[in-house]
C-alpha cells in the first residue's frame, strides 16, 4: 500500500493523530489520542508513551472482536459515550 503521508522519526505530543492512509517511521508519540478507523496504516519502530487508541468504524469492530478472544486483558474497547481523557 502507497501511503501519501509518510513520517520518519516525527515526534507527536498532546494531539490526537489520525493514522489512517499514513506511514509512520520511528515516530514517537507522547499523550496522544491516536485514532484508527480503516486500518490503512503503516507503523515501524513507533514508540508511545501515555498513549490512548480510539477506535472507529471497521477497526472499532476488530476491536470488539479481539476483546472478545482475549477476555479481560489490558485492551479495553471504549464506547464513544465515554469520555476519551
Amino acid at each position: 500500500m502507497d501511503h501519501k503521508t509518510r513520517y520518519k522519526n516525527g515526534r507527536f505530543s498532546n494531539q490526537k493523530v489520525e493514522i489512517d492512509g499514513k506511514s509512520f517511521l520511528n515516530c514517537e508519540f507522547e499523550n496522544c489520542m491516536i485514532v484508527l478507523e480503516r486500518g490503512d496504516t503503516e507503523m515501524s519502530g513507533c514508540r508511545f508513551k501515555d498513549c490512548r487508541l480510539l477506535l472507529r468504524g471497521n477497526a472499532y469492530t476488530v476491536g470488539k472482536i479481539i476483546h472478545l478472544f482475549s477476555g479481560k486483558g489490558p485492551m479495553k474497547v471504549v464506547d464513544f459515550d465515554e469520555p476519551l481523557f
